[in-house]
Formats: structure tokens, sequence, C-alpha cells
């Protein structure tokens, strides 16, 4: 599997390590913006490959090197001197934006019949703005979304309870944002409806904290992004139909039409092969609503940047 990452910052990179570490490809192509310090990380990461088990042959190059991808990752971001905000999410959208309107149409030229996967944020509305730019169908526009909130969520929970988090079934849906909710009448451990317990919402309520606490202790984060990111791709090269919660185009669940944010998918070789429309009660059926129309109005804002004008 030929996986090319676009955008070699500090997800970027991370991500590129898991993938060598994991051999979650053949062959792994590296973009950004610096020629020269991504050939650096290139060369790392080529070294780093021959001490792992697996044989990824790595290298660095510019969008025509990822011809023929099976995989695009979208890790790219615009800086904060150009209007980027990793705090702020959606104060990102439009540079972000522009960014994509930049290189999507080019890179689905090249590949075709990859799958794109976007890291970058706000996510759901980046994720968007790649199904609209590329054209692709839904199934093969794929953003990490709350994978990574249901993560730290899950994680909260094990160590609290004192259950391996592996065996603890607890999303957030919605957006990758401040309208996420946790779907708490389906919180389950061993068949035990843990949602019901008072903490579990409480510790949703940490959850949404602590993102910007990793944030402003180290500047960024990036091992755990990075590793939802290659959660999905060893998904999609095992073919496993591993079942987990991602930003995809939404369209007639709960009236909700034509915007993505994320819900439990199946994700196997091609894609997204189905997205489990769970029942939610009506207080996550509001959250999930409330969530749509968020995304929506940043969607509707931002829609000159895949209809061709964005001036």
């Amino acid at each position: 599997m030929k996986v090319s990452i676009v955008g070699v910052g500090k997800v970027g990179v991370t991500l590129g390590y898991a993938v060598v570490t994991k051999s979650l490809a053949s062959e792994l192509v590296l973009v950004s913006r610096s020629a020269g310090r991504t050939r650096g990380e290139s060369l790392d990461l080529q070294h780093a490959a021959a001490l792992s088990p697996g044989r990824v042959a790595v290298r660095s190059g510019d969008l025509e090197a990822t011809k023929n991808s099976q995989v695009v990752v979208l890790a790219l971001a615009e800086s904060a001197e150009k209007g980027g905000n990793a705090l702020d999410r959606i104060a990102s959208a439009e540079p972000n934006a522009r960014l994509f309107q930049a290189v999507v149409p080019k890179l689905a030229e090249l590949s075709p019949e990859a799958i794109l996967l976007i890291v970058s944020n706000p996510v759901d509305v980046l994720t968007y703005a790649t199904l609209k730019l590329s054209g692709f169908p839904a199934n093969r526009v794929i953003g990490t979304g709350t994978l990574i909130d249901s993560a730290r969520f899950r994680s909260l929970l094990s160590a609290y309870y004192n259950i391996h988090s592996d065996d603890i079934r607890a999303y957030i849906l919605g957006e990758h944002g401040d309208s996420q909710f946790p779907v708490l009448s389906a919180v389950f451990a061993g068949g035990w409806h843990m949602g019901q317990d008072p903490v579990v919402k409480q510790l949703f309520e940490k959850t949404l904290n602590v993102a910007p606490e990793v944030f402003l202790s180290k500047g960024y984060t990036n091992f755990a992004v990075a590793s939802a990111a290659a959660m999905i791709l060893e998904a999609i090269q095992d073919n496993s139909h591993h079942t987990m919660p991602v930003s995809t185009l939404v369209q007639g669940y709960y009236g909700i039409e034509d915007v993505c944010l994320s819900l439990p998918a199946v994700i196997g070789r091609n894609g997204i092969t189905q997205t489990l429309k769970i029942a939610l009660n009506e207080e996550e059926q509001a959250q999930l609503l409330h969530s749509a129309r968020q995304l929506s109005a940043v969607n509707a804002r931002l829609a000159s940047f895949w209809q061709g004008d964005s001036r």
C-alpha cells in the first residue's frame, strides 16, 4: 500500500513514524512546503525503517510524488502567522480551506482511486471541503473526527473504573469540537450500562479539557491524533472492517443532510463500508442536530472555496 502524507508538521511526521514502525505501507511519501526539512524527515524515517520488522520505502517529494497512492493523508495546516489557530479549530477554517483548495484537486487527479484521510482541523469542515474539491465518493473521504475524543474518553473511564479501555464501548459523536457529545445511552463495559452512572458524564466534561491542557503544556498535540490516523490506516490495510467514530458525510440520519460529522463507521480496504445509524435518545438527537447545524453554518460560509470562487 502506498501512503502519502501531505503536511509534515508535528502530526504528519509522528504519523510517518507510526507507518514505519507498524509497517502500514510498502511505500511512504512525505510532502510539505519545506522541501529541505521534509527530506531530512524522510531520511530519518528511512533509517528507522531499517530497524523495523517490515519493509517500508520512505521518500520525500512534491505533489507529483503522491501519484497512484492508495491513501493520501491530509495533515497540512496554515501557520499561526497566516491565521491558523490550534486552540480554536473553527478559526482555522478559512485559512486551511484555502490550503485545501490549492492541493486537493491535484491530489485527486494524481490518485483517482485513493482514500483521502483528513487529519487537519477543523476536521469535519475540511472533510466536507475535501469531498467537494475531490469529487470522490463519500466512502473514500474520511476525517479522523471524534475517534481521538472517544479514545480520550475511554482512557478516563478506564482509569476511574479500573477496566481495560479495550473492554469499554463509549462513543463521542458529532463535531470534533465544542458541540461534540457523549452517547451515554450506549456506554457499556462487559454488558454493564456504565453510562447510567453520573460519574461518566463528569468524565466526559473532563475529556473536553484534555486537548487544551496538552496544548498549553507542550505547545501542540501529536501522538494521540497520529495514533488515531494510524488506526484508520491499519483498518484499511488489513481490510479489518473495524468500527470507529470518524467524520463522514451524513445523509438522512435523524433528518441531517449534507454535512460531515462523526458517527460509528465500519472501515475496510475501500474506506467506509457502512455507517452505523445507532439509536439515540431525545437528548442525544438534539445534541447531534445542534452539532450538524453548527458545522453546516461554517460550510455555508466557506462554500466559495469548493465552488471555484474564493474572493
